[in-house]
């Protein structure tokens, strides 16, 4: 877990996002607005300085009350494979990275085009080689993003609370390139191919920035494959 700076104690919390950049000092009450704003999560980490430890948001003495009181965000989501015009509410879709950007009135958009999808663990949510029309948002849980090669397992991602994946059939409409299979329970959001491209077509000021986060993750994950190659490239070479 990356550190915070160091901060006097009449500041009271830092605030661990899921980018991994440590937010504070700030004091009870920008926690409480952060919370009912659904900025702040049950699962987030808060580290409290009067007690030097780090403690999930919803586990506070301060905030435990409130959090009872708030609606669980099982409660706000549909039920599984619910279509779209689910009551989702927009905050809980600021825990995905790629909306980060995004205020209150844009994520309310997204929020109606898509559903909510709820999988026990170890279920196969995407099949390699099938055609994909739609891109999924991981809300809560894990999913593994596999290959399998001469029935052997090669881990390609892992995407947690927070995480994106089926945008490469999404952006091309081709097969899928990897099985997706959760870890967990999983809740994730899902917006089909065809909503996708009407939202950016209709609404740029939405689309745009999406997109762009989403280049910017196919970016990295080519950064590390192409990585990953040299370096197995580099170790035939020497023999090994």
């Amino acid at each position: 877990m990356r550190s915070c700076p160091p901060t006097s104690s009449a500041a009271g919390f830092k605030v661990l996002a899921l980018d991994d950049v440590c937010y504070g000092p700030v004091d009870l009450q920008q926690l409480i607005d952060w919370a009912r704003d659904e900025r702040l999560m049950a699962d987030t980490w808060v580290f409290c300085v009067t007690t030097q430890r780090w403690q999930k948001a919803a586990h506070l003495p301060q905030l435990r009350e409130l959090f009872s009181e708030l609606e669980p965000p099982e409660v706000a989501l549909a039920a599984q494979d619910a279509g779209p015009g689910t009551p989702v509410r927009p905050g809980i879709l600021r825990r995905v990275r790629v909306l980060a950007e995004l205020n209150d009135e844009q994520l309310g958009e997204v929020a109606r085009v898509g559903e909510v999808v709820r999988l026990p663990a170890f279920t196969t949510v995407v099949r390699t080689g099938l055609v994909g029309d739609s891109l999924f948002f991981v809300i809560d849980g894990q999913v593994r993003l596999r290959i399998t090669v001469k029935e052997r397992e090669i881990l390609i991602a892992v995407q947690e609370a927070g995480g994106v994946f089926g945008q490469i059939s999404m952006f091309d409409g081709g097969p899928r390139v990897t099985d997706a299979v959760t870890d967990s329970p999983v809740t994730l959001f899902k917006v089909s191919s065809v909503a996708f491209k009407q939202l950016c077509a209709h609404r740029p000021d939405i689309g745009t920035p999406v997109l762009l986060a989403l280049g910017r993750t196919l970016a990295t994950r080519i950064r590390t494959d192409d990585r990953h190659l040299t370096e197995l490239v580099t170790l035939n070479q020497s023999g090994y």
